[in-house]
C-alpha cells in the first residue's frame, strides 16, 4: 500500500460545521464519492472533539478527543455507547 500524504487543516469551528453540512448534502446523492464519505466522517469526529457539552454529547466528545484516528473513535464510541446510540436511532424512538 502506498504511503498516504496527509493535509492538516485548522478551521474555525463554525467553518468546519458549514463544510460538514455541505458534505452531508453531497452525500445525499447516490453517486457520492467514498472519499467524500471518509472526509465527512473525519470532519464529524474532529468537530465533536472540539466541542464541549453535557451528558451524551460530552461523553462522545471525550471519546473523540482521546482517539488518534476516526476508526479508533468509532470503535471506542461503539464499545462505550453502542446500545444507547442504537436505542436512540431506533424507529420507535423517533418523532412521528
Amino acid at each position: 500500500m502506498p504511503d498516504e500524504t496527509t493535509v492538516a487543516l485548522n478551521l474555525p469551528l463554525e467553518t468546519a460545521e458549514k463544510l460538514h453540512a455541505a458534505l452531508e448534502g453531497l452525500l445525499a446523492t447516490d453517486r457520492a464519492d467514498p472519499a467524500l464519505r471518509s472526509a465527512y466522517r473525519i470532519l464529524a469526529w474532529r468537530i465533536l472533539a472540539a466541542r464541549g457539552g453535557t451528558g451524551l454529547t460530552a461523553t462522545m466528545a471525550k471519546i473523540a478527543r482521546e482517539a488518534n484516528t476516526v476508526e479508533e473513535y468509532e470503535a471506542a464510541r461503539d464499545r462505550a455507547l453502542g446500545p444507547v446510540l442504537g436505542a436512540l436511532e431506533s424507529p420507535e424512538n423517533r418523532d412521528p
